[in-house]
């Protein structure tokens, strides 16, 4: 048995109870054909990047399943007929490449990674003694600290060009 997944893009005017029993029917359908059902998600409904038979947004189901290939021309088969699914993508999922996360997943792994965790914070940044032992060992920052002097004399400088200049 192989590892598949198909995106669902169904008519976002079918009320999603419905939209959600048509999602269950094809799961149905695969358990039938003595498929497994590894995930579904319902993803609600999204605008769409252009219009697809006159609608703008859709509503998106993911089903992932391993079967057998028999299944896949079944399922395309109804895919096609079924007058609520706008539109279908059904993949072979390569095992060793992919692994199968939860759209969710991913959200909270983002989520952390914007809001940083306090234990990464406090372990992975350095500590002021360590820095300031850093800056007054190097020669590089020895030669660099004058020349910072001479950038911030300048910059202070050029503000009171402007205040002539608007006296004027």
């Amino acid at each position: 048995m192989n590892l598949y997944e198909t995106v669902l893009l169904v008519n976002p005017e079918l009320p999603l109870k419905d939209a959600q029993e048509l999602s269950e029917k094809y799961q149905q359908l695969i358990k039938k054909q003595n498929g497994e059902i590894v995930n579904t998600e319902a993803w609600g409904k999204l605008r769409l990047a252009y219009e697809v038979e006159g609608h703008k947004e859709g509503l998106y189901f993911l089903i992932q399943f391993k079967s057998e290939t028999s299944v896949l021309q079944e399922l395309e088969k109804r895919f096609k007929y079924d007058d609520n699914i706008l539109r279908q993508a059904l993949v072979k999922i390569d095992g060793k490449k992919f692994k199968l996360k939860k759209k969710s997943d991913e959200k909270e792994k983002k989520e952390r990674a914007r809001k940083g965790s306090p234990k990464d914070t406090e372990e992975n940044a350095p500590k002021e003694e360590n820095v300031k032992t850093a800056e007054e060992s190097s020669p590089a920052a020895k030669e660099s600290a004058p020349k910072e002097e001479n950038s911030t004399t300048s910059e202070e400088s050029a503000p009171k060009e402007e205040n002539t200049k608007e006296k004027e």
